[in-house]
């Protein structure tokens, strides 16, 4: 009885004992982006193209158009194609608010709609897969020649692909089955919401570090989302003590550039401020990751 006692009370002390990493890894980060802010270029970028770009967003359905349908695009309606629909882009972007004075919007027919929502996503995932590989020969110190980055590139957006194709199949029936639900029993909606956000923690922790992984290991994306799981199950206090701390800090600092954005003078400082803070914690995820799975026999 005390030998269990005893065997317990070491597993306990070396779980907490188990290094967090976090301020380690920003510092790695912060230290890889201000040695080459080239990178800086893809979110500034994207950041120029939404405060400048029209948005693109779906006409209003025609009249003869009632029921379900045309409240669906109705809702679509009010959505900016290139904000809300791109779920490819891991670039760190400042989104202009509902304050923020932008050209007119385009308005696009339901098929020019989707084929829009496709292209900017492709393009996204395209921009986004460069983005991470050069963060990551960064933190590496590699200094590969352009033809294998670019084939690293291609690589890492085909699995990406593949992963945010995996995290579609799983979340979409489940938000489809949530919409039919709230539709049907209103009295359930704050379950539903409840629901989605335990739902949403629970995935962040455990399958957060995937892209890291396929990016690192050029893993395929059902090996590099079990590898995430795996790492979670032994370090799931640090790996949510750190992407706290991220979304706590991108959060927080994007609400100061927003705000300054709209003042005269002041958007290209904030872009410029908030793709130092994205970028910075895109390094630093790299390098957290790297830091806990060298400590950690993951298969």
């Amino acid at each position: 009885m005390w030998y269990n006692k005893l065997m317990s009370g070491e597993r306990m002390s070396k779980r907490m004992r188990q290094p967090l990493y976090v301020t380690d890894a920003l510092a790695v980060g912060y230290t890889a982006i201000s040695r080459q802010p080239f990178i800086l270029l893809f979110s500034i970028g994207l950041s120029v193209y939404l405060w400048l770009g029209s948005a693109i967003v779906l006409a209003l359905p025609p009249t003869d158009v009632q029921g379900i349908v045309a409240q669906w695009l109705g809702t679509f309606h009010a959505i900016d194609a290139r904000t809300l629909l791109l779920i490819t882009n891991v670039i760190p972007v400042l989104a202009p608010g509902p304050e923020a004075t932008l050209p007119p919007p385009l308005y696009l027919p339901v098929a020019q709609f989707v084929i829009a929502v496709i292209s900017l996503n492709l393009i996204a995932l395209s921009l986004s897969s460069g983005f991470m590989v050069l963060l990551r020969q960064m933190i590496l110190n590699e200094r590969p020649g352009w033809k294998i980055t670019l084939v690293r590139s291609l690589t890492v957006a085909y699995h990406l692909a593949g992963f945010f194709g995996i995290a579609g199949g799983v979340l979409g029936p489940l938000f489809g089955l949530s919409v039919l639900i709230v539709f049907y029993i209103p009295a359930a909606t704050p379950f539903i919401y409840n629901g989605w956000i335990l739902l949403g923690i629970f995935a962040l922790v455990g399958f957060g570090l995937t892209p890291e992984i396929i990016i690192l290991h050029n893993e395929r994306p059902v090996a590099a989302l079990r590898k995430s799981w795996q790492l979670a199950r032994r370090r799931w206090f640090a790996i949510a003590t750190f992407l706290a701390v991220c979304t706590i800090v991108e959060v927080g600092f994007a609400q100061i550039w927003r705000a300054l954005a709209t003042q005269p003078g002041w958007l290209a400082p904030a872009i410029i401020g908030n793709a130092y803070i994205g970028s910075g914690l895109r390094a630093a995820r790299l390098q957290f990751y790297r830091a806990h799975a060298a400590t950690v026999a993951l298969s």
